[in-house]
C-alpha cells in the first residue's frame, strides 16, 4: 500500500525514485508495525511562520492518515515577532489543512527537550547547526529534511542507529544549498506551493518511517 501511494504521488511530482525504494523497504521490513508510545517530533525553520508550520501540519496529517500517535510541533531559530505567513496559510488551506491559528515561537532548550525528544527535522543546515549546538546529544536525532529523506531512501531497514551511520557534526560546518529547502516567505504563491510540495514529499516519507524510529 505504501509503495502504491508513493508511486501515485510521484506522478504529481511529490516524490522520486529513492522515496519509492524506501517505501518498498518499509513494507518489506515492518509492514504492520505501529507505535508503542507517543513520539514527539519537532520541525524547525527560521521564524516559525512559514516552512516549519507547513511541515508540522503536513506531517501531522500523514501521521493521522496512518493512525499513528505522534505529537508534532514547530519552532524557529530566530525570534521575529511575525504572524504566521498568510500565503502559507492559503497554501495549506488548498490541501484542507488549517494553520491560521499557529502562534510562532522561538527554539530553546526546553522546546527541544519537550517537543523534539524523538526527532528534530530542520529546513536548512544552518538550522541544524543551531539545533545541534543547543543541547548535548541532540545531533543524533536531528536532520535536515533533505538529509533525512536521502538516508531513509537508501536503507533497506533502519532505526536511529542506522540513520546515523557515517554522520559527523563536522559535516555541518559548511553550507550546502542543495541540502536546504528554500524559504518562500515574502515571495509568490507559486513558490509557496513548490516549497509545500517539497516539504510534503519528505513528511510523507517520515510518517511512514516513524514506527521504525521509535525509541
Amino acid at each position: 500500500m505504501l509503495r502504491t501511494s508513493l508511486l501515485a504521488a510521484a506522478g504529481h511530482g511529490a516524490v522520486h525514485g529513492r522515496e519509492i525504494a524506501m517505501a518498498t523497504a518499509i513494507e518489506r521490513t515492518s509492514p504492520t508495525r505501529l507505535l508503542r508510545v507517543t513520539m514527539r517530533v519537532l520541525v524547525v525553520c527560521t521564524a516559525n511562520v512559514c516552512r516549519s508550520p507547513m511541515g508540522a501540519a503536513l506531517l501531522r496529517h500523514h501521521c493521522a492518515e496512518l493512525g499513528l500517535d505522534v505529537q508534532v510541533a514547530s519552532a524557529g531559530t530566530q525570534r521575529h515577532d511575525l504572524p504566521v505567513d498568510p500565503v502559507a496559510v492559503a497554501v495549506m488551506a488548498e490541501q484542507g489543512l488549517d494553520i491560521s491559528a499557529h502562534q510562532p515561537r522561538p527554539l530553546d532548550r526546553a522546546v527541544l527537550d519537550a517537543d523534539g525528544a524523538d526527532l528534530v527535522i530542520t529546513m536548512t543546515r544552518d538550522h541544524l547547526r543551531t539545533v545541534a549546538t543547543s543541547a548535548p546529544g541532540v545531533f543524533r536525532r536531528s536532520f535536515t529534511a533533505k538529509e533525512l529523506a536521502r538516508r531513509l531512501a537508501v536503507l533497506e531497514s533502519f532505526d536511529m542507529d542506522r540513520l546515523n551511520e557515517g554522520r559527523s557534526s563536522r559535516d555541518l560546518m559548511g553550507d550546502n544549498p542543495t541540502d536546504d529547502i528554500a524559504d518562500p516567505y515574502g515571495q509568490s504563491l507559486q513558490l509557496h506551493r513548490e516549497s509545500a510540495a517539497e516539504i510534503d514529499g519528505v513528511m510523507r516519507m517520515v510518517a511512514h518511517a516513524l514506527p521504525a524510529l521509535q525509541p
